[in-house]
């Protein structure tokens, strides 16, 4: 005989932005004249769950009981939508209305959408959420089949269903069965680029080495073809792949932001932007919390080509999320926050016609024009840039070598490197952090740098007129060189390799 409560109470979870809301849900059936109502600040698409609820129950063979059925979804201040609270809705009817034994005291999870026909869909945003609950004390955890690859990338463990029908089974029969979910990897990217076909550009792979290993922001800045986009896709190819953390956060942002289920990468994201852009394009979208360019590159790399080109506001307003690695979403007066912790890669031609660099006296350009070309570039922000480098045309022997030369496999070799690095900040530093992401304090100590080493930055700083968060900047770069090194402490000739990457007066 199935227990009848007076209320059956339950649990969900709804996303806002890159966070996830623990919902109770209470179901109450009393007598009287049919109705149906759902109280919580929900949506309609919650509130127009009774149709589907009341189509789906017929197709599992169960019923949709008579009276007053009130449901409630707290915390009620918050405004909730998705069609997510159809499962546990269902599961709540079905409880108090006694058609399925609900276990004394058990705490419930679930959530999915429900069809007509009975079966069970997932909803967008699923990773997000199995993500918070995964390591919450629940007796139960139901989701649906389809919900099994953000599941799995999540570390959730539970049961997946794909119907009504076989939530009898679960709670009458007694056959829970809590399992961790597996999913399967896409096949990696195959455009990468190895970087022994930068021919002729040994700083510029010396940056990009840098950069890598201590996850600094670097800019490009050369003639036209000589492979300045070409570095977006080398850099990709030394970075690291993502851990299982960082596998969770960017596949929630591909599953929010695609609003059905992405292939499974452990390669980092690459979000490529040009002179087009926006404001709004780089934040994302505010009504309805989708992620921006800003997000969708987290622990990946965000490349902005032709840099330039770019209206003044939107270079302008890179500052803030380059300096603070997050963005902020603003709905109803509430602040939503994404993590945008990524390697900021900008190329650009350094003058109109793009000779500036070129030996010969190439350029056509006159001073007034160059300066007026670069202006929209400010000082704030190429102070938010760790490393600089130049870059000219390719020489003939180097073009032939590109073609008819062996492909090599210099960009494994580097990411052994930058893996090496990578392990030796997470453990000097603690808490997943890297020599370009590590919070400004004790430096000094923190990176170990000798008081004499200090002395000397300050000396190269005030002769090359580097502001104070250049010098910082060079502090930072410094401590990848050493790291490169295999040195424990930073030397003068460390410091001096960074200065050799920065830009006058920045």
């Amino acid at each position: 005989m199935a227990s009848r409560p007076n209320v059956a109470r339950l649990y969900s979870c709804f996303a806002t932005g890159t966070d996830a809301v623990l919902t109770l849900i209470e179901v109450s059936i009393s007598p009287g004249i049919p109705t149906f109502s759902v109280i919580g600040l929900c949506d309609s698409t919650i509130r127009e769950s009774q149709g589907r609820l009341r189509s789906a129950f017929k197709s599992a063979g169960f019923n949709m009981p008579k009276g007053h059925i009130t449901i409630g979804i707290s915390p009620a201040y918050m405004r909730k939508a998705g069609s997510g609270f159809d499962l546990p809705m269902a599961l709540g009817i079905l409880f108090a209305s006694g058609q399925l034994y609900l276990p004394p005291e058990a705490r419930i999870y679930a959530e999915g959408e429900l069809t007509l026909g009975g079966e069970l869909k997932g909803t967008p945003g699923s990773c997000i959420r199995l993500k918070t609950v995964r390591d919450m004390d629940f007796d139960y955890r139901i989701i649906p089949n389809g919900e099994a690859a953000s599941a799995g990338v999540a570390g959730f463990i539970g049961q997946g269903v794909t119907s009504l029908n076989e939530l009898s089974s679960i709670f009458d029969g007694n056959h829970y069965i809590e399992s961790r979910f597996q999913f399967s990897r896409g096949i990696g990217s195959d455009d990468r680029i190895d970087i022994s076909m930068l021919k002729g550009q040994e700083k510029t792979k010396r940056a990009l080495l840098i950069s890598a290993a201590g996850f600094h922001n670097i800019l490009l800045m050369g003639s036209p073809g000589c492979g300045k986009t070409m570095a977006g896709k080398i850099l990709s190819g030394i970075l690291p792949p993502l851990n299982e953390s960082e596998l969770a956060d960017v596949y929630s942002l591909a599953e929010l932001s695609d609003g059905e289920t992405p292939e499974v990468s452990c390669d980092r994201p690459v979000r490529i932007i040009g002179p087009g852009i926006t404001v709004g394009k780089l934040t994302g979208n505010q009504v309805s919390l989708l992620p921006g360019e800003l997000a969708l590159a987290n622990h990946g790399i965000l490349f902005a080509d032709e840099l330039p080109l770019y209206k003044t506001e939107v270079i302008d307003f890179l500052r803030k999320p380059l300096e603070d690695r997050k963005i902020n979403l603003l709905r109803h007066g509430n602040l939503y926050s994404y993590d945008c912790n990524f390697i900021f890669l900008g190329t650009g031609n350094p003058c109109r016609c793009g000779m500036l660099y070129e030996k010969g006296n190439k350029c056509r350009c006159s001073g007034p024009d160059i300066k007026r070309y670069l202006s929209k570039i400010s000082g704030p922000f190429l102070e938010r840039i760790d490393l600089f480098s130049e870059m000219r045309s390719i020489s003939g022997d180097d073009m032939s070598e590109i073609y008819i030369g062996d492909k090599g496999s210099e960009s494994l070799e580097y990411r052994n490197a930058v893996e090496r690095c990578w392990q030796m900040e997470r453990e000097r530093y603690g808490g997943g952090y890297l020599n370009g992401t590590f919070p400004d304090g004790d430096i000094r100590n923190s990176m170990r740098i000798p008081s004499s080493v200090i002395r000397f930055a300050t000396d190269m700083c005030e002769k090359g007129f580097f502001s104070a968060r250049g010098f910082t900047k060079i502090l930072r770069v410094a401590r990848t060189v050493a790291d490169l090194d295999d040195s424990a402490d930073v030397t003068e000739a460390h410091v001096s390799e960074a200065v050799a990457f920065r830009m006058k007066g920045v």
